[in-house]
């Protein structure tokens, strides 16, 4: 029973995990975040006027209604921007569309969230179980093996995506979207203009290396915790 329980527990910390990356991720996005100041330098770096018409000012806050959009605090990405000085309408019904299976997918992440509380008392249950029956907490060890996981498969991903990000972004829309409306002629699609692999990838760094970080640091604190706990139980 002990090899099931310490199995189980470790789901329980990969879905904590994943509720980890996501929250680290809607984190940056929010405007709260300054995500919007931090898109208007990559887009002045980028030289977006000079490359299709577009001011830096507005193809930032074209990325911000998308991302509120997913995030779910607007009913539309649609904004009006000037190109080349002419006022127009930023996205076209296919880039309408796939922003929908993108909110979509971005919602069912949330749902990591709530998941990750269930299976953190889920952990604790199982841990109590065991150290009742007089044998050791399964807590640190389920965790180093979940931790261990998420970093041979960090490790890997990111490996990828810096020898080939074309390849693992692809990759990435073939599993999570059904459709080909991720598929976007830039000469018709302003979406994809704004949004070019380079910000992509250095937005997937950041959220890895922060999440990276803090999985660390709970993890030694949970560390320094349990044995705390332990010494005191054997003190009694």
């Amino acid at each position: 029973m002990r090899p099931l329980k310490i199995a189980a527990a470790v789901v329980c910390w990969l879905l904590i995990i994943l509720a980890i990356l996501f929250t680290v991720l809607d984190i940056q996005l929010s405007p709260e975040s300054g995500a919007q100041q931090r898109f208007l330098r990559f887009y002045y770096e980028y030289g977006t006027e000079e490359r299709f018409g577009i001011e830096p000012k507005q193809c930032a806050a074209a990325l911000m209604a998308m991302i509120q959009y997913m995030r779910g605090h607007r009913d539309s990405i649609q904004i009006t921007v000037s190109e080349y000085g002419s006022a127009v309408e930023m996205f076209n019904r296919q880039e309408i569309d796939h922003m929908v299976d993108v909110k979509n997918l971005y919602q069912s992440f949330r749902l990591s969230q709530p998941a990750a509380v269930a299976a953190f008392v889920m952990v604790l249950l199982l841990s109590l179980s065991e150290r009742r029956k007089g044998r050791g907490s399964i807590t640190l060890r389920s965790l180093a093996v979940a931790v261990i996981i998420f970093f041979i498969i960090l490790g890997a991903l990111g490996i990828w995506a810096y020898t080939d990000f074309t390849a693992f972004w692809t990759a990435f829309h073939h599993l999570f979207f059904t459709n080909d409306l991720w598929l976007m002629d830039p000469a018709v699609c302003r979406m994809i203009r704004i949004c070019p692999e380079s910000l992509f990838a250095g937005m997937a760094g950041s959220m890895a290396a922060w999440s990276a970080g803090l999985i660390l640091a709970a993890s030694l604190l949970l560390a320094a915790i349990e044995k705390a706990l332990a010494k005191k139980h054997k003190a009694k």
